[in-house]
């Protein structure tokens, strides 16, 4: 369903991606792991559009560079960082459930199980919560789309220990042909979370095999 060929990015004089190809089919639980530098969030954000590259990343055989509107219509994305967003979050949320043609209720309920009641931070600028917050809503409104793919960044990050299992729970309910694309620092989050590592290592695709096999090349989750 998602295929990166021969994917090269360069930013001024570094090169963060190099003729990196992979596929990755329905029901795939896939983490991006290598060290800081590796390429592998570079790699993360060109299959959402966030990142132009050499090469080419399609989604269901259709052109994330040329047609991500359709591309990323069936995607779904948790990012690092949140976004510095001015909207209260009654807003936020509002938005994103006519995009997604869910309702806020939908995000609530997720929410809830996260560990946030939107009610009481309904009137709250998004940009104002704290940073454990602003991931659990983000989270909660990735999973309320219900899409085939799923791409996370670095998803549990800011969230406490009750959070991360809640999210665990989440993902593990998701559908047998659903996708997950992970990068992560955590090792308890990668083998919890995936079943195939892909081993990023100065922009190049080093390795792609079973999680454990890859976890124990030292390098892979230095932070």
């Amino acid at each position: 369903m998602i295929r990166c060929e021969h994917v090269s990015k360069q930013f001024g004089a570094v090169r963060a991606l190099s003729d990196v190809s992979l596929h990755i089919a329905p029901g795939e639980r896939v983490a991006f792991v290598g060290s800081n530098g590796s390429g592998k969030t570079t790699l993360l954000r060109s299959i959402v559009g966030l990142v132009r590259v050499g090469g080419r990343v399609t989604i269901d055989g259709i052109d994330v560079a040329l047609t991500p509107e359709q591309a990323l219509a069936r995607v779904a994305y948790i990012p690092q960082i949140a976004p510095p967003l001015d909207a209260p979050v009654r807003e936020v949320v509002r938005a994103f459930a006519a995009l997604r043609g869910k309702t806020p209720d939908d995000v609530a309920g997720y929410a809830q199980r996260l560990g946030v009641e939107l009610a009481k931070v309904a009137h709250t600028r998004f940009r104002d919560l704290s940073g454990g917050t602003k991931q659990k809503i983000l989270a909660a409104m990735a999973l309320a789309a219900q899409a085939q793919v799923l791409v996370c960044d670095e998803p549990t990050a800011n969230l406490d220990a009750a959070a991360r299992k809640a999210f665990f729970a989440e993902v593990d309910q998701r559908p047998p042909d659903a996708i997950l694309v992970l990068c992560s620092h955590r090792i308890e989050e990668v083998r919890q979370l995936v079943d195939r590592a892909v081993l990023l290592r100065d922009g190049r695709l080093v390795s792609d095999g079973r999680v454990e096999d890859q976890l124990a090349v030292g390098e892979v989750l230095d932070a």
